[in-house]
């Protein structure tokens, strides 16, 4: 049965006619180098395979995925890119996050909430954008100057700051019982959707098909909105930037 949504998505793709568009941003400087950003993301991609029914690498789910990440990655300046990895996490939750350094998981749920290949290929296009413009990296350096979520970091996490565990905390990657939380402030969701976006345009795809599923998952959301959304705070009129961004 997923097998064949795969197939249904594949065919309902929304097809875009490429171009050279616009041009990526520089995602400036993280103070954090590339390699402690990677350690981190797969220390904390570990922590997800311990705590989530990931499929096998060899799942048609996955192998799907996998190929429709790295059509987004190819659109990504060589000098900016991670060495992005897909992963399918095997729950009907609409959900969707991407390390640092590059470790991507999307749930079963998104694949099937999605109503054609160009939706999904957004959600994942925003997520590889944090990662793009190295969001949780600055965090963690705000987090190094202020102090304030290393606190906050403590509490929630129930363990004193320090180690893996505290840096993960600082870039605002946590573990519990809900599973791992990301979150990130409304001007880095406002990157996102716009790098998202690009990515979008210059995979072939309508880009316009990102905010349609923001669309589909604020109809949903009601008391109890899909956890990629309370995850991700929305910056306010994201139809209409997307729109602009598209313009």
């Amino acid at each position: 049965m997923r097998l064949l949504w795969l197939i249904v998505l594949l065919l309902a793709a929304q097809a875009y006619p490429q171009s050279a568009g616009p041009e990526f941003p520089n995602p400036g400087n993280a103070h954090m180098s590339r390699d402690k950003q990677r350690q981190l993301g797969l220390e904390a991609a570990a922590q997800v395979y311990q705590q989530m029914p990931v499929l096998p690498d060899n799942s048609p789910e996955t192998q799907y995925i996998r190929e429709l990440g790295q059509k987004l990655v190819a659109t990504i300046p060589s000098e900016y890119s991670w060495p992005f990895d897909f992963h399918v996490v095997a729950q009907k939750d609409i959900n969707a996050f991407a390390l640092p350094g590059g470790p991507m998981f999307v749930n079963i749920g998104t694949i099937t909430a999605a109503a054609n290949e160009a939706e999904l290929a957004g959600v994942m296009a925003h997520e590889m954008s944090h990662v793009y413009m190295q969001h949780s990296a600055k965090q963690a350096s705000k987090a190094q100057t202020t102090g304030l979520l290393a606190g906050i970091a403590e509490a929630a996490l129930g363990a004193t700051v320090g180690g893996t565990v505290g840096e993960l905390g600082q870039m605002g990657i946590q573990m519990g019982a809900q599973g791992l939380m990301l979150k990130y402030s409304r001007g880095d969701e406002s990157q996102a959707d716009a790098v998202g976006a690009m990515i979008l345009y210059k995979a072939g795809y309508n880009p316009q098909a990102l905010a349609n599923f923001f669309k589909t998952l604020e109809s949903q959301g009601g008391q109890t909105p899909p956890q990629w959304l309370s995850d991700h705070p929305n910056p306010g009129n994201r139809e209409q930037a997307i729109e602009q961004e598209i313009k």
